[in-house]
């Protein structure tokens, strides 16, 4: 008998501001060919699924890359990012801001019928507030013309926003109680799950479904919860972007994006990475352990032989790891022949330089480095980064 088709769910988390992480991952899986029957959502997840359901990705897009502050939330247009901080400490004290910009923009961007029509079947969460209980609702438990109310429900993200009332019962943000909605997916029918982490605050439940699951989350910071700022935005969308498709495995790399990699650069770098650090390690034995400490503190990988046609993380590891350190951008793609060039033109001041007496054996003290070495490990991978690929030149 021929199998079933998988029915497939996107679960999009809660996370203010970060949601524009989304946009860019609904991006990649169009291009993927990956069309789920469901998707459910928690606070921004439920606006963004909601955009997604009626086919609105080009207006949800535009929308982020314009979309500040005051478009969303009640704040003083006067209002400066530094003051922010203050100005929400007051609100949370006085019970929270109102959201009435964002139920306009609702108003304007969301026909409640054409979601209850539409193709894609669409469920929220949202939080009862007196009782912390967490409320789980498809499309059609939601009463006819109260989706705009169940959307602004989920989307409450108390204190700082004011709780939303419904026949009489305040509730709150759905990832107070439920941030990455599975359950609710696979209650509605779902038998594979792609849920995309934003790193919001709340609860993300264990997934007890059962289910093939898949989560897109990001190796960066997407920004503060509250700030709604364009440029973010868009750097935000384009990892979102970038994720997915490394996810499905047509990129390479942990942090960046990296594509395949036709001059086996990468076999190379690998290569002359290794036996620069077993030098070190002859020297000053126990320096691999610092090396792989600065790994284990920032995500990277351990490395393994790379695969010169499809760039493996292990081997991108110690060169990606340096790129962060040097503020490398992040939110576009490289093969790694360009993100070492990009690391190389991102310094003035050579970072082997500070480690002479452990990178070559010239005078200097091995005891002081080791120290500094010890201290801040990812200055010393750095450094290790930089003297491989001036070793290389021309890459």
């Amino acid at each position: 008998m021929p199998r079933s088709k998988p029915v497939r769910a996107l679960v999009l988390a809660g996370g203010g501001a970060k949601g524009s992480y989304q946009v860019g991952v609904w991006r990649a899986l169009q291009e993927l060919d990956w069309h789920p029957a469901i998707i459910t959502g928690a606070s921004v997840g439920t606006l963004n699924g909601c955009m997604f359901t009626l086919g609105k990705a080009r207006e949800v897009e535009e929308l982020w890359r314009s979309l500040e502050i005051h478009d969303v939330l009640d704040v003083p247009a006067t209002l400066n990012p530094e003051e922010l901080n203050a100005f929400f400490q007051d609100v949370i004290r006085s019970g929270g801001l109102n959201v009435e910009p964002l139920a306009e923009r609702i108003d304007v961007l969301i026909d409640e019928d054409a979601v209850r029509r539409a193709p894609i079947h669409f469920g929220l969460v949202m939080t009862e507030m007196s009782t912390m209980r967490s409320l789980q609702c498809p499309i059609e438990a939601i009463p006819q013309g109260r989706l705009k109310d169940y959307l602004l429900a989920s989307s409450a993200c108390f204190p700082a926003l004011r709780p939303r009332e419904i026949d009489g019962v305040k509730y709150i943000d759905g990832g107070w109680r439920d941030n990455m909605p599975l359950q609710l997916a696979a209650s509605m029918g779902a038998t594979e799950l792609l849920g995309v982490d934003i790193d919001g605050i709340g609860i993300v439940r264990q997934n007890n479904t059962g289910l093939p699951t898949r989560i897109v989350r990001s190796h960066w910071n997407l920004g503060p919860t509250l700030d709604f700022d364009p440029a973010r935005a868009a750097r935000n969308m384009a990892l979102g972007y970038f994720d997915t498709l490394r996810l499905f495995g047509r990129m390479g790399g942990t942090a960046y994006a990296i594509q395949p990699d036709p001059d086996a650069f990468l076999s190379r770098f690998a290569e002359g990475y290794q036996r620069l650090l077993a030098e070190v390690n002859a020297r000053a034995p126990g320096m691999d352990r610092v090396e792989k400490s600065a790994r284990q503190r920032t995500g990277y990988p351990a490395p393994f032989a790379p695969n010169p046609s499809a760039p493996t993380r292990g081997a991108l590891a110690p060169l990606e790891l340096a790129c962060e350190r040097l503020h490398v951008p992040e939110d576009l793609a490289y093969t790694p022949k360009l993100l070492a060039a990009a690391f190389l033109g991102s310094f003035d001041k050579d970072p082997a330089d500070r480690f002479p007496a452990l990178l070559s054996g010239k005078d200097g003290s091995l005891v002081a480095e080791r120290a500094l070495a010890t201290a801040v490990p990812e200055e010393f991978v750095t450094a290790l980064v930089s003297r491989v690929l001036t070793g290389m030149s021309p890459l």
